[in-house]
Formats: C-alpha cells, structure tokens, sequence
C-alpha cells in the first residue's frame, strides 16, 4: 500500500492557499505549533490514560493547568495549590495524548505543504512510538467501553482520527518496514479494538466511535468496515436521524455536547468527501451549526444548560477534544456559505486571529464583513427552550432562556422550568453546567436542582420529566413577550406533582408566575439565583431558614427567612459591563405562611458566589410571583395588590420614574398587561 484511501482535496486546498494572505496566519500556526513539539518532552507512554474528568480541583470546580513539563504536579488556577498523585497523574495523560496526536497532524500536513524533512521526522517519531506500544497497553478497568491509550474508548476515537490523518499525510514518504508497522500495530488494531468497544444506542460517544472508525477504515480501503458504521442500525445515519431533534438540538440538550457530537459527524464527514456516501449532503448537519446560534447569550455564550461547559462559546471554546466554535463554523462557511456563519467568524477574529487548520483545509476563501443577522427570539419546541429577548437593563441586550422539555439522558439536569438570565452584558443568572464529573460538588451542588432557578419539593432533585409550551410570543413587535410551559412529575415526592412556569417580559424588567399543584401538602422552594451582593433586605426581622439536612442545600451560605406573607422586597447591587453596577428589585406576591430565604451560593467556579433568593411556602396548591425590575432603584416603586381571593395572582404595578405599567392577572379591566392564567 502506497498511499492510504482518505481524501486528497484537503491538502490540495492547503497548497493551494499556502501563499494566500488570507491564510497566513493559519501557516504561521501551523508552523509555531511544529516548533512547540521539537522543543516538546512529551512522548508516547505505555499506559492506560486516566479520566479528563478528574483533571480539576476539587475544592473549587476548576479544571486544574496543564503543564507538559510536570506530570507530577498540577496547579489549581484559583488558589495555585499543586495537587499530585492520583486521579491527577493519570488524568495528566488525556491532554499529553490529544496534544501529540494533534501535533502528529499538523506536523504531517506541513511537511506535505513546506517540505522541511525535520517535520516528517518527528511526525513519523510520534507515529511510530504509539505503533510500538499501542499493542501492549491494555486497560485494568471493568467497563463496557474502555481505551488502550485513553481511559475509554470514546477518548481512543478522539485520539486516533488526527493520528489517522498523520499517517496519510505521511504514508508516501515512510520506509515499508515503518507503514507495515503502522499499518499493522497502530491502525488495524485500533480499529479492531474500537469496534470491539461499541454500544448499540443512539449517544454522542458513538459517534466517534463511528467517525473513527470510517476514518481508519478510509484510509485503509476497508469498504465493509465504512458500510458498517455509516449505513448500519446506530451508524451515523441513523445517528442522526434519531439523535437531533426536528429544531436541530442534540437530544442530550447540553450545547457542548451538541457541538462534541456534530464534530464527530464532521470528523466523519471529512474523512468521506467526495464518495458516494459524502455526509456533507445530509441537511441534518447544516440543521447542527444553526441550533446553537438561535439559543446563544448576545456575547456569544453557550446557556450550559444540562452537562454543558460554562465556557463554551460560539467565538472561542465550545468543548474539549474539538475544534473551537471559530474552526467549526470556518467548515460550515465553506461546506453551506450562509451570512449567519461568516457572522460568527467575523465577530471571532474582531479579537482573535483566523489562524485554525480548519480554515486553511475547509474554511472559505475571504470572511465576509456583513453585519450580523439579528438574533431570533425562539421557542425551540422539540428541546424546550424558549428565548425572550428584551432590553435587561434599558438600553443593553438581554436574554430570558425557559428550560421545559425532553430530559437529556444521562447529561440532562434535573431542572425542569428552570429560567436562565442574561443581562448587562453577562450571565446574570444563568445554568451553570458542569465542571469535571470526577470531583463531589459536580452531583451534590452542579447538577441537582438547587443550583438552577427552578423548582424544588422537599429538599429533593427532581425527577426526570418532559414538559411542554402553552404559549410563546416574542418580546419584539409585542406589548410584552410571554414564554409559559408546564410539567408534571412522577416520581417521589414530586409524583402526581403540577407545575407552571410563565414569563412575561418587558424591555428593563420581567415578571415570574409559578403555579403548584400537588395530590398532598408540600414544602416547596421557587429558587432564584443572581449574580451581585444584596444591598437592601426584606422588611421584618430575619430568621434561620428550616433548611433540608442535605448536600445540596449544606452549600448555601449566609442564609436568612425573612416573611413573605404580604410579599416580600430585596434588592441586589448587579454588575454591569466592567466598570458599573445597576440596582435589581426582586419583588414577590403575597402568599399568606411563605417565607423569603436569602442565601448565597455558589456559581461557576464555585467560589463565585451568586444572590439567592428563595419562596418557600407548603401547601396543597398555590400560585406564587416575583418582578424582576433593573435600574436607578430611588426612581422604582413595584407594588403587589392583595389577592382577591386566594389562590390567584395579584395585580401588579410597576413605576419607573414617571413612567407606570400594570399588570392583572385576573382579568381587571384597568391594567394594561391583562395575562389569562385559566385554561
């Protein structure tokens, strides 16, 4: 064998545009990332990868620096304490394989693009030291689904398409003695072991169990093992079909995840370009790249939504072990030029350079200077998340995200109606996602449902559930704009459990109506999480708050139960942009026997601390309220009517300097805003 089967057009582009000014800096990257792996120690070591999960401090949720120099010691980047030993030590080796393995290709491809034989070299030294230990390495771990290399066999997956590319971009310049090794000991047995490894269930972990596999089999001619993975039952096309939703969200309903399975798709994708079975053609991956756009924060934030990094961003990171948000939509702008994903690029290298490998092999010939469509208001119906996008405060972008649909699987959160705010050029209140999965405070605080703006009965997570829209009208064009969903549990204390969130928004403020209902009397919690510092509290003495003796709730700091029964008023100092600060009242209904707790809480990391407001009321059924009001706080006054009868929603008024909006909730004739709450 010559030459290995995977595509040829990519280097061809590569050469083409290697003198482009277009492309410089794509080169000049590919060129100082070659420098980075001669001057490297690392090398290919044979052992079993620990989990990338474990690789962040336990005590503040953050991912812990990567130095290539010390395996042995890793510095939090909070507080700089060095941790060391295991699971750190191991979990070192996730990084160290994917940073050698992408080195491998870049070192590959420029050698086919500038010619210098100290590229092959040490591409071909990277090869081939995996090829020499790769059969040898065994996992020790009892799991469905475990690496040689890696921890398991999705990282193998991650790990093995760009070592793929390397032997091709290589392959015509190796002695046979080295491509029957690599051949033999590194590729073949890789794939035999990554099929030995699949599950059948539609996941993003095959997925790239998929892409690597048909990229292997690619390059080495075999048609049956493509077949297998692409056409199959749980191949990619089925993939797919049942895994992306009809409004393009990946089921699982974590933006990460969404992009890390979209990019195995195009790991796929791109190792089949120009066969008969090119997946570029099915629409279901443009539908991919627009999903997330529809839904991101106007600074371009991801809403971490279920197991979602906190990070992600569509102009910078979107995950790890893919390309960035830039290098994907530099491949959907040359596979589907649309103005909507050189927006993305544009607004990417306003503070970046165009400089991925994915620009320079797929990306298009010039980045468009065409402003940016306007960012949709949407109710993405099939995943449950409706977005409302008034003016938080006056005069800056904002974001209201209602969460109500499918679960998500195992990523998916327990958090049903959960509601995420952006405002003042920030995550106000928005999910946190997930940091590492190895470390406690990932289950006991991140992923429980305390953590979200949501709804808690008893002290205990919600159950798994499905909820859905009542109705959804846009902010924009609109006197107010409404997001209003429901759901119903069944299980535990939540089982036979009603609950109804409505949003109703305005430009500088928006209004909360939660509704309860329950076959027996509840203790329920109507949790609110904002960034700031509180700078006024509710009027009355304080107490301690009857906390839940759980985890979750032990995280809470600074707590107080103030009384609520005629409503309760605090107000939160909140950032906003760099410099300034703006006033946010948070004013609830009445609610005869409720209880406001005021808390802080940990955000994202976890030292972090956001304002958390809490109505606690136990009953049978209720309804209970909370105006969200940003500004000058001597020039606002939000004031509740008492309820005319229980069980309603008070009338509501809100004045703004001179300026006075009210709002009935029970049909009276006067108020401007008149929301029906019967069926």
């Amino acid at each position: 064998m010559t030459e290995l089967g995977l595509p040829q057009q990519p280097l061809q582009r590569a050469l083409d545009r290697q003198n482009a000014a277009a492309f410089a800096d794509s080169v000049q990257a590919l060129r100082d990332e070659a420098k980075a792996a001669l001057e490297s120690p690392l090398q290919p070591v044979a052992r079993n990868a620990g989990y990338y999960h474990d690789y962040f401090c336990p005590e503040h949720a953050a991912e812990l620096v990567f130095d290539e120099h010390t395996p042995n010691a890793h510095a939090c980047p909070i507080d700089d304490r060095v941790w060391s030993g295991q699971p750190f030590d191991d979990a070192w080796l996730w990084t160290a394989n994917r940073r050698l393995a992408q080195r491998a290709l870049r070192l590959a491809l420029l050698w086919r693009v500038a010619g210098d034989p100290v590229h092959l070299a040490k591409a071909r030294e990277i090869l081939v030291g995996y090829a020499h230990i790769y059969p040898d390495v065994h996992s020790g771990r009892d799991a469905p689904s475990v690496g040689k290399i890696t921890h398991h066999a999705l990282d193998e997956s991650v790990w093995v398409i760009p070592i793929t590319w390397a032997c091709h971009w290589v392959w015509p310049d190796l002695e046979p003695a080295d491509r029957n090794l690599l051949q033999q000991d590194l590729l073949q047995t890789a794939a035999l072991h990554i099929e030995s490894q699949r599950v059948p269930r539609i996941h993003n972990y095959e997925n790239w169990l998929n892409a690597a596999l048909a990229t292997i089999g690619t390059a080495l001619g075999d048609n049956e093992l493509v077949r297998r993975v692409t056409e199959d039952t749980f191949g990619v096309t089925d993939q797919l079909a049942r895994g992306v939703l009809d409004d393009g969200h990946w089921y699982e309903g974590a933006s990460s995840y969404h992009y890390f399975t979209l990019g195995a798709a195009l790991a796929l994708a791109m190792a089949r370009e120009g066969q008969n079975d090119d997946l570029r053609g099915n629409p279901t991956l443009r539908q991919m790249f627009e999903a997330p756009l529809r839904i991101a924060f106007p600074d371009d934030y991801i809403p971490a939504i279920n197991d979602c990094w906190y990070h992600s961003r569509v102009t910078d990171e979107v995950g790890h072990g893919i390309p960035t948000g830039p290098a994907f939509y530099e491949i959907a702008s040359g596979w589907y030029p649309s103005p909507e994903f050189e927006a993305v690029l544009m607004r990417s290298y306003r503070s970046s350079v165009r400089n991925s490998v994915e620009a320079l092999l797929y990306g298009p010939d010039t980045v468009s200077e065409a402003p940016s469509p306007e960012r949709a208001e949407s109710n993405e119906n099939a995943s449950g998340f409706a977005v409302l996008r008034p003016q938080l405060p006056l005069k800056f972008d904002g974001q209201l995200l209602l969460k109500y649909g499918p679960h998500g699987g195992g990523h998916g959160h327990a958090d049903k109606l959960a509601l995420s705010i952006y405002g003042g050029g920030d995550r106000w209140g928005t999910d946190l996602g997930t940091p590492g999965y190895g470390i406690a405070i990932n289950d006991s605080w991140y992923r429980h449902t305390l953590s979200h703006s949501s709804i808690v009965i008893e002290g205990e997570a919600q159950p798994p559930a499905t909820g859905e829209a009542l109705r959804f009208r846009p902010v924009n064009h609109s006197p107010f704009g409404i997001a209003d969903a429901q759901v119903v549990w069944e299980q535990g204390p939540y089982a036979a459990v009603y609950a109804r969130r409505v949003v109703l928004a305005r430009d500088g403020y928006f209004v909360v109506l939660t509704r309860i209902e329950a076959p027996v009397e509840r203790k329920v919690h109507v949790v609110f999480h904002h960034a700031g510092t509180f700078a006024h509290w509710p009027d009355g003495s304080s107490s301690a708050a009857d906390l839940p003796s759980n985890d979750s709730y032990s995280h809470l700091q600074e707590v107080s139960a103030w009384p609520s029964g005629s409503g309760a008023t605090v107000q939160i100092e909140t950032p906003v942009g760099d410099q300034t600060k703006t006033a946010l009242i948070i004013a609830t209904s009445p609610l005869p026997g409720s209880h406001l707790i005021t808390a802080r809480s940990p955000g994202n990391p976890a030292s972090n601390l956001r304002a958390t407001t809490i109505i606690e009321h136990t009953s049978q059924a209720f309804w209970t309220a909370a105006a969200f009001v940003y500004g000058d706080a001597t020039q606002t006054r939000v004031e509740w009517e008492e309820p005319a009868q229980a069980g309603t929603v008070p009338n509501l008024s809100v004045r703004r300097g001179q300026h006075e909006e009210s709002w009935s909730f029970t049909g009276t004739a006067h108020a401007p805003f008149n929301y029906p709450l019967g069926s």
